[in-house]
């Protein structure tokens, strides 16, 4: 008889149990570099760089040559930054890897833009429900006639 997984109290029974994201998917090593990456102070230097260049244009992705290595480059139109986040090897933290002025200097692949940054220097991976700094509802006057 085969066990009943659907039942709270069949031996192994996955209630209550979250499953935990497998290391060798891209999607998950890509998002365990943006907790590392938020949770540093390569976080505070984006932050800063934005209040005083804008809003910049992010890329994340995995490092040439590393199956555990990501890089992330954060780019405003006057200069980028590139880090990197050993995600096989988190005592490694985030490290920077390389910064310049001009947009052009980055290869193809660094100027594949997928992120965004929020509050704080955040970064984060696909699309925000955010609308874009600068867009806004315009509201005209009525005139009221008596």
């Amino acid at each position: 008889m085969r066990p009943d997984r659907t039942c709270p109290t069949a031996p192994g029974a996955n209630v209550g149990r979250r499953r935990a994201p497998a290391a060798g998917r891209p999607g998950s090593r890509l998002a365990l570099a943006v907790e590392g990456f938020n949770s540093s102070d390569a976080a505070r230097v984006v932050a800063g760089l934005s209040r005083t260049l804008g809003e910049p244009s992010v890329s994340i992705g995995a490092a040439a040559g590393s199956g555990g290595e990501v890089r992330i480059t954060v780019a405003w139109d006057l200069c980028w930054y590139q880090w990197g986040v050993d995600t096989d090897d988190p005592r490694r933290g985030v490290f920077a890897l390389a910064n310049g002025g001009e947009v052009s200097e980055l290869d193809g692949s660094a100027r594949q833009w997928n992120g965004g940054v929020a509050e704080g220097g955040r970064v984060y991976l696909g699309r925000s429900g955010r609308r874009a700094v600068g867009r806004r509802r315009r509201f005209g006057r009525r005139k009221i006639l008596r």
